[in-house]
């Protein structure tokens, strides 16, 4: 696929300056757009891989790696409906790319955005089933809410492949690009706005929660993420006059989607991944400890005459009665500096995902 500027594109350019479009034609500063976001997916995938293989070292263990993997292949879907269907490629030259039902469909729209989104809107409700509520989210809860969030979008997408085409999107070929009708775009935004309306809600009914592990920084970057890109799609798609035709325009929705799912991966992934890296056994039994502090032994079956090797089961438990929170000796607790160094504090951020369960109670009377 060529990004020169060729005759053909010469033309193309000509041909929407008449339709009184200003089109910036295909170059190189779109392909490396398309470099950097699979560089830096490339980057993300190796470190997927590695959790993966790790998948059974406890802190990992508690971000529920399977679930952070299907969100990495949502990211990448989202990814190459953006890239085909957002003006950086010549979509004539494959048939493939000029199904617009397909490319914007399914794979930008149900596999990418609302996937990535609906499961940063999933981690706010297991904060809020857990802290706010006293709610064990794991078993039939996670699998139903799992559940319903992935029915929706595939009764979205079938929704959609069933409407005639002028009022989903068709392939216009004498400008190369998927033409997508308004009144569908408002629609796809309406849900974006929707799921970012639930973790506004969720930030705030969960603001007076002292959250022991410092969730509230997961719950804060998905509302920001989530606000940034709601904003920059519907400023995109709604506003901006073809925006697929200005290069400035296209480039950035590109950076502002994927930085922001990758920036969101990365809070809730990094410390488990840097400590399982380079200080394995001490991280481990760092985690170990914070949990024994915030007495959480009966939440994950934990004995102390357990080694660090020994895999902690979850338990069922009873719901918990809505209290405040028992984080005071966690916030006093510091991890040896000879451990793991000045650069963690006392709050490392232990998600517990939608595997792990953290307790709520006031049992702190010491």
């Amino acid at each position: 696929m060529s990004f020169a500027f060729t005759p053909e594109e010469q033309s193309r350019v000509e041909v929407a300056a008449f339709l009184g479009i200003k089109l910036d034609p295909i170059g190189y500063v779109d392909l490396s757009t398309i470099v950097v976001l699979s560089t830096m997916y490339g980057v993300e995938f190796i470190a997927l891989c590695y959790q993966l293989y790790n998948r059974d070292y406890l802190p990992l263990k508690a971000k529920n790696v399977p679930i952070m993997f299907s969100l990495y292949f949502g990211a990448i879907s989202w990814l190459m409906g953006d890239i085909f269907t957002g003006g950086l490629v010549h979509l004539g030259q494959s048939p493939v790319l000029r199904n617009c039902k397909f490319t914007i469909i399914w794979l930008r729209v149900c596999i990418g955005a609302y996937y990535v989104t609906s499961i940063f809107a999933l981690r706010c409700y297991s904060l809020y089933l857990v802290f706010y509520k006293g709610k064990a989210f794991k078993g039939k809860v996670a699998m139903i809410s799992l559940s319903i969030a992935i029915i929706s979008i595939i009764l979205f997408g079938i929704i959609s492949m069933l409407m005639p085409t002028r009022m989903v999107t068709h392939y216009e070929e004498i400008l190369d690009m998927c033409y997508i009708d308004r009144y569908y775009i408002v629609a796809v935004l309406l849900v974006i706005w929707s799921i970012w309306m639930y973790t506004a809600i969720m930030n705030w009914r969960m603001r007076k929660i002292p959250f022991c592990f410092n969730e509230r920084v997961e719950i804060f970057t998905s509302f920001i993420i989530l606000l940034v890109v709601s904003l920059m799609n519907s400023i995109a798609l709604l506003v901006i006059n073809v925006y697929p035709a200005s290069r400035g325009w296209r480039t950035a929705l590109l950076y502002t989607n994927h930085v922001g799912a990758s920036i969101g991966y990365w809070v809730v992934m990094w410390e488990p991944t840097y400590g399982c890296l380079f200080h394995r056994e001490e991280y481990l039994q760092y985690w170990i400890n914070i949990l024994k502090e915030d007495q959480m032994e009966r939440e994950y079956d934990y004995s102390t005459n357990m080694n660090n090797e020994t895999t902690l089961n979850l338990v069922d438990y009873p719901d918990i009665p809505k209290a405040e929170s028992h984080c005071a000796s966690s916030q006093n607790s510091r991890f040896e500096t000879h451990v793991l160094g000045d650069s963690l504090q006392s709050h490392q951020t232990v998600y517990v995902g939608t595997e792990s369960i953290h307790s709520k109670s006031s049992n702190l009377n010491k």
